[in-house]
């Protein structure tokens, strides 16, 4: 079973729709995820897989979306990073609609690793990724 490893929560200023549309448009997030310079989709819904092509590394990472809750607007992936030593990764994001303006954003990050000494630096990275990744959607929806 996977552990939590990180989570980061932070409000930003836009409508839970908006923030929704992006987050939502699994495959598409060339557009606004820090660092990576190519994204494609294979297939659509609960099952897809996208390729996130990143600046600095030689492979692509891909991951198979889990599963959507439109209604409460969260979404689950599963992550295949041959880098982690681990069984499994996964991500959650869950948006919440603070007030017609504001959104709240939870990103939770959990694995399966087989080395446990990686947790501290896993848990490091993710809470740098998951603040930048939510600042770019604010930034994104801000012009």
């Amino acid at each position: 079973m996977a552990l939590k490893i990180m989570e980061v929560s932070k409000v930003i200023k836009a409508p839970i729709g908006e923030a929704w549309g992006i987050i939502s448009a699994f495959g598409g997030e060339k557009l606004w995820f820090p660092g990576v310079v190519k994204s494609s989709l294979e297939g659509y819904g609960v099952g897809a897989v996208r390729s996130l092509t990143f600046a600095n590394m030689p492979k692509p990472v891909r991951e198979r979306l889990e599963s959507v809750d439109a209604a409460n607007h969260t979404l689950r992936y599963r992550i295949f990073n041959e880098h982690l030593k681990a069984k499994s990764n996964y991500a959650t994001v869950t948006l919440e609609a603070v007030d017609k303006e504001r959104t709240k954003f939870t990103w939770l990050g959990e694995s399966d690793l087989l080395d446990p000494s990686q947790k501290g630096d896993l848990a490091k990275f993710l809470e740098g990724m998951y603040h930048a990744n939510i600042d770019a959607i604010a930034a994104k929806l801000s012009s």
